[in-house]
């Protein structure tokens, strides 16, 4: 029972993002003890995340409070979770019957890590939307110090590119395991997981700070070195690259650093080329143009090709999306709805993906089932049996229908654009190559005080 929940959340997951992408799973040993430690962005939605990419058994930490809804309850016994009290659940303070209830639970999850078990726990106690890691618990270094014996612990980053919306994209950045400290207390423990949890993670000061660093890796992550080579034109958002979330996220944690530098020497360039940057990535947003629309058109052989492609895939995939339109509009609406209709949703929007996913697990299969039983009654019993057959396959093709047309038609634009309109695409990359020399000119400060210090 308890795989086949695990098999049902793995699916959920893989239905509601678009794109989960993975770095450094190797650093996940396949046997023996270890401690995951991760930031918590997202609600009950980062631990399904961690079942999904992580294949051996793992043991979750989770508020006690969760134990109070029903059905949820169940699903977490099965899934072998353990609760834990959180101050403010029994009052500002945790009583002392909360204290002996974490003890036991921290006992239980060091004997997990005796017995070679995985265990994964989220330091900051809470999930949250704020724009850096929060102040970190002391569970997983009481755990830890329990323990007999010397877990490896592995720090985990979840980074949502769109956290609350259905068909986002999560980059699951794993970092090599934490050293122990010298002097191995509560709170040596704390500083290294923190430490190693900030390597993994984006942090700044506000969410303009993540906007203004999009906008300029959206205009100068190219130039940025890395191993491998960006795709053309053609592959864009939609590419086939294994690792462009993760080139993303490196990108934009360099950034923040050499800004963090930066500002010390330099307050005012900096302050001025977030503005312009971040200006000119609401005006291409605005116009509807993506950064690739100022580059040089491919050959006309190449716009032809995929042109074709893209004619023809839209011509053959249209009955079926329209299908899987008609038959899942309602229940996808209404997800969405509830979601956002649910008492504190506007406080609480690192559960908004939680309560999306619990309302479509309800309704799509309620849905399915008053679908057939109307087909049945109406049609017979082999006509509904065709379509409970086909309704899901119709549906999961609608989305990559329309996933796949949406970006087409944004190329589409951009071409348009690029013939018809040479003269505002001109004073674009005008405005773009000036943005860029800033960038260069403050990037080679950047290189010149490193190259002081290592001096």
């Amino acid at each position: 029972m308890k795989r086949a929940v695990a098999g049902l959340v793995r699916l959920l997951v893989d239905l509601f993002y678009r794109r989960v992408e993975v770095a450094g799973l190797d650093n996940v040993p396949d046997r023996g003890p270890v401690l995951l430690v991760a930031n918590h962005f997202n609600g009950l939605v980062d631990p399904m995340l961690v079942l999904r990419v992580v294949e051996r058994p793992v043991v979750f930490v989770a508020k006690s409070t969760l134990w109070r809804i029903p059905v949820l309850k169940t699903v977490l016994d099965l899934l072998g979770c353990v609760p834990v009290v959180r101050r403010g659940e029994e009052g500002r303070e945790i009583s002392s019957r909360g204290e002996e209830r974490n003890r036991e639970s921290f006992e239980k999850l060091a004997a997990v890590l005796e017995r070679d078990g995985a265990i994964l726990i989220f330091p900051e106690g809470r999930s949250h939307s704020e724009p850096r890691l929060s102040e970190l618990h002391t569970g997983a270094a009481r755990i830890l110090l329990l323990s007999r014996r010397s877990p490896v612990v592995v720090p985990l980053g979840l980074w949502f590119t769109k956290k609350e919306e259905f068909r986002s994209e999560v980059l699951v950045k794993i970092g090599a395991p934490v050293a122990p400290p010298e002097d191995p207390t509560v709170e040596a423990w704390t500083d290294a997981i923190e430490r190693a949890l900030l390597g993994v993670t984006l942090n700044a000061d506000d969410w303009e700070d993540h906007e203004v660093v999009a906008a300029v890796d959206a205009l100068y992550g190219t130039r940025i070195p890395k191993e491998e080579t960006t795709g053309d034109f053609f592959e864009g958002d939609e590419g086939n690259s294994r690792s462009r979330l993760g080139r993303a996220f490196r990108n934009r944690q360099l950034l923040l650093e050499a800004r963090e530098a930066l500002e010390k020497a330099s307050p005012g360039e900096v302050a001025s080329l977030a503005r312009r940057a971040l200006a000119f990535d609401r005006l291409l947003r605005k116009i509807g143009l993506s950064p690739s629309a100022l580059e040089n058109p491919p050959p006309a052989g190449v716009i032809l090709w995929n042109t074709f492609k893209a004619a023809l895939f839209i011509l053959l995939g249209f009955p079926v999306a329209v299908l899987g339109v008609v038959a899942w509009w309602v229940p996808y609406r209404l997800s969405g709805a509830i979601a956002n209709r649910v008492p504190g949703a506007s406080r609480q929007r690192d559960q908004i993906a939680l309560y999306k996913l619990v309302a479509g697990t309800v309704l799509f299969p309620l849905f399915l089932a008053l679908e057939t039983a109307a087909v049945w009654s109406v049609a017979g019993a082999p006509w509904a049996a065709l379509a409970l057959a086909c309704l899901p396959f119709a549906g999961i093709s609608s989305l990559f229908f329309f996933e796949y047309a949406a970006w087409r038609e944004r190329q589409a634009r951009e071409f348009l654009a690029l013939a018809f309109m040479p003269g505002g695409i001109a004073r674009l990359r005008a405005r773009r190559d000036a943005l860029v020399a800033a960038c260069d000119r403050l990037a080679g400060a950047v290189r010149r005080a490193s190259d002081d210090r290592s001096l």
